[in-house]
């Protein structure tokens, strides 16, 4: 038997016969072909272990069998033979995917040491891969059964349905999963989880147990593949689907339906194993999220607030995330951080501060107990602005309760879709948000006992020397970016002063014909900026005198302040801007607050503005 299989490709037939005599000596079989298009044929042909190719050759040179070669096989074994001068192309050669090279002349020993190194290498490789298809099924055994441990961690029965759905239709290579869940023993499955290529609204909420297969009902198979219609409703598919069930002391507390094979066709055997294997792990762990929800279901409130659960919450906020994601609307989140003001309150001041916050809600919206003094506040279908205006309140309300200086409530908000599209990331930004308001400028700069105006000062002192045009630039770009999110619902405050004017007036011209929702306040004079742009709120510069030019936006998406010195210092002026959100959030409503507390300077102007308080009133009816 010869050690290994040689294609020798050269043009020049002395070469080719020293070669497959050389090879021929030393116990090889040899073959050889004057053309890389003849190698190429030969190839389509026969196998080899190792092709041997010169590199200069009329017609296809060595580099272009290469490639042709590799992309044909890209496990062949290649050696180059090339003179001396041909050193660089024989090193592109390597590069397109050759294992070797030989220089011209070379000798017996040259030869046979290339030849037996890449023979040796392939039956490295093929011992590795033989050894691996050997451990394969203890590999796979126990890949499966890590994988299946994570779903032990999840408790809720929303979620874990989420995972066994994702989970089980990588097992079964299937593009869409539907999983229905029983809430008690003896109960109709309830929809719970879906993925892929599926439409919810096609799927049925309730699934009654007598729809259920009758050899997955009773037990005697634990999977089926077959057409399957679920709403009994006449209209079976035609291609078969696989159904697996999940069950619990002989009874059936789930039924997942897998359809669209990754790889095509209709499902088979091995599918039906690979999903069974991972179904026996998934309706333990489902088993054990139902006995866990029915218990947490027992006790909804929290016993010391009576807030609802943390459970409960993240339940209904899942509902509400499936209701915004379904039909494209809004909701928020607040979460309330009271800590610094149990001490103060004690366990009766807690309940009734918990209390009092719960009659700022409507009846869509729930309060729940999510940690030591902290709680959240689901706000169904309200967006940025309308939880901001929710949050003022609340803040208001909750500082009614503080008896000293000890302490004080800080609260955060985030919107759907906004800042996050499941309830996890919203919650991580919850509470990045939260750590921001503890720290927030607003307290370190001590802005709180300050009028709007010396907040303006007081961070103008924390600006630095800018380029004038800086400030006309960032301004510019902030009424585009308002103008680009048209349909978010913000407030937007602009003092144009005498620096500003030219980039202000350019664009409320420029967003007048995008139909923007955000509520805009000029504090200007009418007659100095013409309004030929959309829907404003004409404030006079008499109603909060003495302040720099500004802006500030407060919104869906990022926030953004800006205040400009009116002077010019040597190199510009001095400027300060931020993104901050808490300082951002907290200078728009302690601007609103002030405009709709001042006088008006005259009967005229008393005539062009909008009433501030309606605009409030406004924001606080849309939440």
């Amino acid at each position: 038997m010869p050690k290994g299989r040689i294609l020798a490709v050269d043009d020049q037939r002395y070469f080719r016969e020293l070669i497959e005599g050389l090879l021929s000596e030393e116990g090889y079989e040899a073959q050889t072909a004057a053309s890389g298009e003849e190698a190429l044929g030969i190839l389509e042909q026969s196998a080899f272990d190792i092709v041997l190719t010169d590199l200069v050759m009329p017609g296809m040179d060595g580099c272009d069998l290469v490639h042709r070669i590799r992309e044909r096989n890209p496990e062949q074994q290649i050696v180059v033979v090339t003179g001396v001068v041909d050193v660089k192309t024989a090193v592109d050669a390597m590069k397109l995917g050759a294992n070797d090279y030989l220089l011209k002349p070379f000798d017996r020993a040259t030869l046979v040491s290339s030849v037996e190194s890449l023979l040796q290498n392939r039956r490295l490789r093929a011992e590795h891969a033989r050894l691996l298809a050997e451990n394969i099924e203890f590999m796979g055994e126990q890949s499966l059964f890590e994988r299946s441990i994570g779903i032990f961690t999840c408790l809720g029965v929303e979620p874990l349905a989420q995972r066994i759905v994702e989970s089980t239709c990588m097992e079964a290579r299937a593009q869409g999963g539907v999983l229905w869940v029983a809430r008690g023993a003896g109960e109709a499955l309830e929809l719970a989880a879906a993925r892929g290529l599926v439409s919810l609204d096609e799927e049925p909420e309730r699934l009654d147990l007598h729809r259920i297969p009758p050899e997955l009902r009773d037990g005697s198979a634990r999977s089926a593949i077959q057409a399957w219609d679920a709403a009994g409703d006449g209209r079976s598919p035609t291609t078969p689907v696989l159904l697996l069930a999940l069950c619990r002391d002989g009874q059936p507390i789930g039924l997942l339906r897998l359809t669209d094979k990754l790889s095509g066709g209709d499902f088979d055997a091995v599918d039906a194993t690979a999903a069974e294997k991972f179904g026996r792990f998934a309706e333990m762990a489902l088993a054990n999220a139902i006995r866990v929800n029915s218990l947490e279901w027992r006790s909804l409130e929290d016993p010391a607030t009576g807030a609802y659960s943390v459970q409960y919450f993240q339940d209904t906020v899942r509902t509400e995330l499936s209701k915004a994601q379904r039909f494209g609307r809004s909701f928020s989140l607040l979460e309330i951080d009271l800590d610094s003001l149990s001490g103060s309150l004690g366990a009766d001041g807690l309940s009734e501060a918990v209390a009092h916050l719960g009659r700022l809600l409507r009846t869509t919206d729930i309060v729940a107990a999510v940690g030591n003094n902290r709680f959240a506040v689901m706000l169904a279908e309200a967006d940025a602005l309308g939880a901001a205006v929710l949050k003022q309140r609340a803040l208001r309300a909750l500082l009614e309760f503080e008896d000293d200086d000890s302490g004080r409530p800080y609260l955060a908000a985030v919107s759907f879709p906004a800042d996050g599209t499941q309830l996890e990331s919203l919650m991580r930004v919850l509470d990045e948000r939260l750590k921001e308001e503890r720290h927030s400028p607003v307290r370190r700069l001590g802005l709180e006992n300050l009028s709007f105006a010396q907040m303006l000062e007081t961070l103008l002192a924390e600006g630095e020397i800018e380029r004038p045009e800086t400030a006309e630039q960032i301004t510019r770009f902030l009424l585009a970016e308002v103008a680009r999110r048209a349909r978010h619902r913000g407030l937007l405050f602009l003092a144009p002063g005498t620096p500003l004017l030219t980039p202000v007036r350019e664009g409320l011209a420029a967003l007048g014909g995008y139909g923007t929702t955000t509520e805009i306040v000029v504090i200007a004079e009418i007659d100095r900026l013409a309004q030929n742009g959309p829907p404003v709120t004409w404030v006079s510069t008499a109603r909060v005198p003495g302040v720099p030019p500004f802006l500030i936006h407060f919104g869906d998406g990022p926030s953004y302040a800006l205040v400009r010195d009116e002077k010019e210092a040597e190199g510009g002026s001095r400027l300060f801007h931020t993104s901050d959100r808490s300082l951002v959030e907290y200078l728009a409503f302690r601007l609103q607050t002030e405009l709709s507390t001042s006088v008006p300077a005259d009967e005229d102007t008393q005539n062009m503005e909008i009433s501030m308080e309606g605009q409030q009133s406004e924001s606080e009816e849309r939440l």
